[in-house]
């Protein structure tokens, strides 16, 4: 492993005031030391100094807890300052340094500052950096104490950010995340701009109409008040004579209205009576229908609580089921340990004779041998010796003897066990087998069951691709028909404009309006000569100029010059061109006088020939424009001028007109609206047809696309409904092979127990052969050596032949080493019966308490029963009671019907009478409503009248009241009495009113205002397209890191697991675990679930886990990390404080492994985890409160440094 971190120097932080390096090793560097000396202050530092800012974390409350703080024997510290020092020659850290110091100082008000290499950073770059380099602050980088553990409690999506920070996506996560903030923003930013442009649009529109009719308001204004007063002349007299009628209509509909109600109320008091009867009967029917609902709701509880009462029964059948099996096993282990004890009670009792007997030869062998003794006193004096030997070697051949007799017992014994243990072997193999055999099918049908999961799953991700494809492509074209669908209504509306415009008459001269407007009337009339002509857009200022006042000229025949001319002299009309259409032909056919050869290259030709007419107008296209040339620009029109006679002109594409007396007019002409109107309509006209073709093809496209989206959506919802169905068959298979293989489990531990007891029972008959042919040897060497005292005590014995005890004597000997012998072997025996005994009791004991569950199954299924009987009594009699409320029910629903047969004729003679009296008083609101209005129309007029003219002098009918002005000359008008009013003055009057109410208020600024809004308004829209580029780019920057995070984290995931199955089974020594998605769909923000099976134990949940077995747990889960993603450098503080001794031993091995990619600091108490350190520090605490360190050899650690307390 490289050297990552070289080294940390503290001064003023915690507990370390003075300044304090630590060198550390490029493999394990192991700090230890007592409580309380500061060890963990260096774990605390190497976080902080990383950036931590969770000062729960770093064991505080603020800043200033970071600070040393003093002690009585030395002051408190100003700040902290922490370094660490990375060897960056591999390049691992993105700086182009070979080493790389990283700083922070903490001050006491509360500032903190970051440097690298001498430089101050922010603290975000400082993450960033650490982050490319798998050092993020909130990582498994440092593991504190309790944080190894705490890995566990953690949420499943909490625990997920372990596995991004493995996974190197960390800095993706937090990219995406700003990238949605900022794509937040932008959308709020996008919604700020369209509502302003929502309101400016408007505003611009009503600025830009305001500035175009300004011109027009005040002479409309005038030419309606002339109509006016003949107008409200007629209709003041005309709405008093109508204020008369209505009110001698509303006397006579009053006495209409009393009639009415009083044959209303006289009905209603009939209804009233029999509904107050009719609402008794249906208050006591409703009162049946409770109860009868209430009762049916009370069995349906029943029927409920029986389902319930079901389905414990069935859960508590199958407990009892489970019970019975336990409690067979239990039995079957009961009489074997019964058989075993039977037959230490038979070896207890044959021992105990054999002890017994011994007892009752010695005691006779002792009574005859004392009798001898006083006769031979003298003689065993002499023989004492010899006695002694033949003594003892007769104890040592009875004792031999009885031994051999117990060992041919045993013998005996073991090989009828040996016999019976061969066959229960051979029963086990074959259970093994088929249980073995079990378990590779249900796990080839669980690999099966991936594989269609993985096909399913496929299919299912293909079909959505496929959906989404469709559906961007439906987007895109519906957005194509909303936008040409807008264009469609744009054009519409323009055509619309136009049409309204022509038919207004807007834009003409007033004197070419009035005789326009009165020519729909006349015959002979053929319209403005700017409506025929159609000119080219590029030609539209020079024509207009070149016809000036004659633009709007008003085409008619000779024959109705004469009525134009009398309607012109008319006071409201204004002055107007006429152009009679008979007297053209001549003039034109004389005026054609351009030659072109006298042309120069920027003349464009003679205006009457550049535009299109219809035939029978040619000719007054030629009287007007017939002597005009048209050209480019000024310079062109001056050389030419010169040529060209004193009654032509020429007229450039700016307007400016050059005549041939040399007179020139230039400055802004006329508008030319009129003029190129149906040149736009027509264009309109064409556009919108390509327009409605192509929208047509659009509807075509989306509904294509909607087919294929509602298709490709179906079978999407089948693809989905298939992978859930191969995920619960996947579920099923694993739970079949959990089950199988669990089952298989079981009968190889029986299997190799069976074989266990059959090697120890071999061995035991081996040793008690062995220990068999050692006793006969004894025993061969005891009779040789018994016979040599023999034949020695014959010799001294000659002397004693009268009164020899030595056969006495030996008996008892004999009959005393049996004794001894038997003692023991009855010992022997009883402490194993006593052994048999005990576990018999505690079978005896797991038999009663099986049994006892067993009785309370069954006495909990007798209370189910008698609660099911009861509820089925309840249920019974419930129904008898609904029976008894539907006889109640049905007559009085009978009586009920009638009741309301006679209830809806009431009704209908009520509702006759009411309408009745509702028409009447309709009748009598609309004519004292018309009276009313009348009255207010009378009013309103009035109030017209007074705003229209000032003061004005009216004349009242005899009913009629009202104010009368001061008769002041010239200043109070007098409305004319009119009796009847010519047709056209309403017409008149309406268009005046039309054009008047389109202008609307007129706004003298709205030309500046319209130019600064429009102004506004473009640089808004730029605004928008801006903010919609960035919000696809951030869209399209989301979408890539959430691709990204998905890739990475599934390979780093899949890895991981597979490292955590590994690590737990090496840490454990056997059992299993996996790691488990809680939302495989969505692999952006799915959890982390750790699922663990101990040895020899099913499967359970982490809580149920003990402290040692957690923090194992736990660390599996680091270290399968840190083989996936190694860090180059990890900080573990005291994680191995709950392992036991060999469990440590694991520990230390793995940590030794990962040491070859990873750097470790250790702090511990342990010295199995201190031996595989390469570097050792010692941490202890100075009288002055300060921590001090001290570098150490293995040898040199001593149990004062490891202790815990």
């Amino acid at each position: 492993m490289p050297l990552r971190l070289k080294s940390l120097e503290l001064q003023g932080y915690k507990t370390f005031a003075s300044r304090t390096v630590f060198e550390f090793a490029s493999g394990i560097t192991a700090i230890v030391g007592p409580n309380g000396s500061g060890k963990s202050n260096i774990a605390d530092s190497l976080r902080w100094v990383l950036g931590e800012q969770s000062y729960l974390l770093l064991r505080g409350k603020k800043t200033e807890d970071m600070i040393f703080s003093g002690s009585e024997q030395r002051a408190r510290a100003g700040m902290a300052q922490a370094t660490i020092t990375f060897d960056n020659t591999e390049q691992w850290l993105p700086l182009d340094f070979s080493e790389v110091a990283m700083a922070r100082f903490a001050h006491r008000d509360g500032r903190n500052e970051y440097l690298i290499n001498g430089q101050h950073v922010r603290l975000r770059e400082m993450n960033e950096l650490l982050s490319q380099a798998g050092l993020s602050e909130r990582t498994y980088t440092i593991l504190g104490q309790g944080l190894v553990d705490a890995s566990l409690a953690l949420k499943a999506d909490d625990r997920r950010r372990l596995f991004e920070e493995a996974a190197g996506v960390g800095l993706y996560r937090a990219r995406r995340d700003d990238a949605l903030k900022r794509l937040e923003n932008t959308k709020r930013n996008l919604e700020r701009v369209l509502d302003i442009m929502a309101e400016l649009e408007p505003r611009i529109k009503s600025l830009e109409r305001q500035a175009k009719r300004a011109i027009d308001f005040s002479r409309a204004q005038a030419d309606m008040k002339m109509v006016l007063r003949e107008w409200y002349g007629f209709h003041w007299h005309r709405a008093q004579r109508d204020l008369s009628d209505v009110r001698e209509t509303v006397r006579g509909q009053e006495n209409r209205v009393r009639e009415a109600r009083e044959s209303h109320e006289k009905t209603q008091a009939a209804y009233t009576t029999f509904r107050e009867r009719l609402s008794g009967l249906r208050a006591q029917l409703n009162g049946w229908h409770r109860q009868s609902a209430e009762l049916h709701t009370q069995r349906e509880s029943i029927s409920r609580e029986l389902a319930v009462l079901e389905e414990r029964r069935r859960s508590l059948t199958g407990t009892q089921a489970s019970i019975l099996s336990d409690q067979e096993k239990a039995m079957d282990e009961l009489h074997l340990a019964n058989d075993r004890y039977g037959e230490a009670e038979q070896e207890l009792s044959r021992i105990q004779a054999e002890y017994d007997e011994a007892k009752s030869q010695f005691a006779n062998a002792q009574n005859a041998l004392q009798t001898r003794v006083g006769e031979r006193t003298g003689f065993e004096e002499q023989l004492a010796v010899i006695r002694r030997q033949i003594e003892s070697l007769s104890q040592q051949r009875a004792e031999n003897n009885a031994r051999l007799d117990e060992l041919k017992s045993r013998i005996e014994s073991q090989t009828q066990k040996i016999e019976h243990t061969k066959s229960t072997i051979a029963n086990a193999e074959n259970l093994t087998a088929k249980a073995k055999a079990q378990f590779e099918s249900a796990k080839e049908a669980r690999e099966l069951a991936v594989l269609a999961l993985q096909e399913a799953e496929d299919k299912a991700i293909a079909k959505r691709s496929e959906v989404d494809s469709i559906e961007r492509t439906r987007r895109e074209a519906l957005e194509r028909r909303a936008n040409e669908e807008a264009d469609h209504s744009r054009l519409k509306a323009q055509i619309e404009v136009l049409e309204q415009s022509e038919q207004s008459l807007a834009g003409y001269a007033e004197g070419a309006r009035y005789l326009l407007d009165a020519s729909r009337k006349l015959s002979g009339v053929r319209g403005a000569l700017s409506a025929a002509l159609d000119v080219p857009a590029e030609l539209e200022v020079a024509i207009a100029a070149a016809l000036g006042d004659t633009l709007d000229a008003v085409l008619l025949d000779e024959n109705q010059l004469e009525d134009a001319l009398s309607l012109l002299e008319s006071d409201e009309a204004g002055r107007a061109a006429l152009l009679p259409l008979t007297q053209t032909s001549e003039i034109l056919q004389s005026t054609l006088w351009v030659k072109t050869s006298e042309v120069s290259s920027e003349f464009l030709g003679v205006a009457s020939e550049l535009v299109n007419v219809p035939d029978d107008l040619r000719g007054a296209v030629r009287l007007m424009l017939g002597q005009t040339l048209i050209v480019r620009d000024r310079s062109t029109a001056r050389n030419l001028i010169k040529d060209v006679p004193t009654h032509a002109r020429i007229v450039t594409l700016r307007g400016e007109v050059f005549r041939g007396d040399g007179l020139v007019i230039a400055g802004k002409t006329a508008s030319s609206s009129t003029l190129g109107r149906g040149r736009k309509k027509r264009e309109f006209e064409s556009t919108l047809g390509e327009l409605l073709v192509r929208l047509a093809e659009s509807n075509d496209s989306v509904e294509r696309l909607s087919n294929q989206l509602a298709a490709a959506q179906r079978e999407l919802a089948q693809a989905e409904t298939d992978a859930r169905e191969a995920r619960v068959r996947l579920g099923e298979c694993q739970e079949t092979e959990q089950q199988a293989e669990l089952e298989s489990e079981s009968l190889s531990r029986q299997f190799e127990w069976q074989k266990n007891q059959f090697e120890q029972l071999n061995a035991e008959a081996g040793e008690s052969a062995s220990i068999q042919q050692k006793i006969i040897e004894s025993q061969t060497d005891v009779e040789a050596r018994s016979a040599e005292a023999q034949v020695e005590l014959k010799d001294v014995s000659a002397k004693l032949k009268e009164v020899s005890a030595d056969e006495l004597q030996e008996q008892a000997s004999y009959w005393s080493t049996r004794v001894a012998v038997a003692e023991q072997s009855v010992a022997g025996a009883l402490a194993k019966k006593e052994e048999r005994e005990k576990e018999i009791t505690r079978l005896d004991v797991r038999r009663v308490e099986l049994a006892s569950r067993l009785q309370e199954a069954q006495n909990s299924l007798n209370v189910l029963d008698n609660e099911k009987a009861n509820l089925r009594e309840r249920e019974s009699g419930l129904h008898g009671q609904i029976e008894e409320m539907r006889v109640l029910i049905e007559p009085a629903e009978k009586d009920l019907e009638m009741a309301e047969q006679e209830e809806t004729r009431l009704q209908e003679s009520e509702n006759n009478a009411q309408k009745i009296f509702a028409n009447a008083e309709r009748s009598f609101g609309h004519v004292q409503l018309e009276q009313t209005r009348k009255v207010e129309a009378l009013e309103n007029l009035q109030q017209k009248i007074t705003d229209d003219f000032g003061l004005v002098m009216f004349d009242y009918a005899a009913d009629v009241s009202g104010p009368v002005p001061l008769p002041l000359d010239g200043m109070v008008e007098q409305l004319p009495i009119v009796t009847e009013l010519a047709p056209e003055i309403e017409d008149q009057l309406t268009h005046f009113r039309a054009q008047l109410r389109r202008m609307g208020p007129i706004n003298p600024d709205a030309k500046v205002e319209y130019e600064q809004e429009k102004e506004r308004f473009e640089f808004m829209k730029n605004q928008i397209d801006d903010l919609h580029k960035a919000e696809v780019d951030l869209k399209q920057v989301v979408a890539e890191l959430d691709e990204v995070t998905k890739r990475e984290f599934v390979r780093t995931f899949d890895a991981v697991d597979k490292q955590f199955r590994e690590t737990f089974v090496r840490l454990f020594g056997g059992g299993s675990a996996r790691l488990a998605l809680t939302d495989p769909e969505n692999l952006v923000d799915t959890g982390i679930e750790i699922e663990a099976r101990l040895p020899g134990r099913r499967e359970q949940g982490l809580a149920l886990l003990s402290g040692g077995e957690r923090s194992l747990t736990a660390i599996a889960l680091v270290f399968a990390l840190l083989k996936v993603s190694p860090t180059p450098v990890c900080v573990m503080d005291e994680v191995d404080a709950m392992l036991d001794e060999a469990n440590v031993g694991r520990f230390r091995d793995l940590l030794v492994d990962l040491s070859k990619d990873t750097q470790f600091i250790i702090i511990t108490h342990n010295r199995n985890t201190v031996q595989a350190a390469d570097v050792i520090y010692g941490v202890t605490m100075g009288r002055d409160s300060a921590s001090q360190i001290i570098s150490l050899r293995l040898d040199q650690v001593t149990d004062d440094m490891l202790k815990r307390g």
